[in-house]
């Protein structure tokens, strides 16, 4: 396990301590989740560029298709 040194201002400190008995294992359960939801997060926007490419690819192979017997009078 690492130590980890941070300051947090007196209203913070004082809200956090109201709410829980353990304020470090509570610091440490919400920095847990957070974590998890920015790797999601970071896994969605992979996936999102992934598709993005993938979409590119099916619009140039279809290019040509997409043009013939095109009528503007829709």
């Amino acid at each position: 396990m690492t130590t980890l040194q941070i300051n947090i201002p007196d209203d913070l400190a004082s809200k956090v301590s109201k709410l829980t008995i353990n304020a470090e294992s509570h610091i440490i359960d919400l920095l847990k989740s957070k974590v998890i939801q920015l790797d999601q997060n970071l896994c969605l926007a992979d996936e999102y560029r992934m598709a993005s490419v993938e979409n590119k690819q099916i619009m140039r192979i279809f290019s040509t298709v997409d043009l013939e017997n095109w009528d503007d009078e829709y």
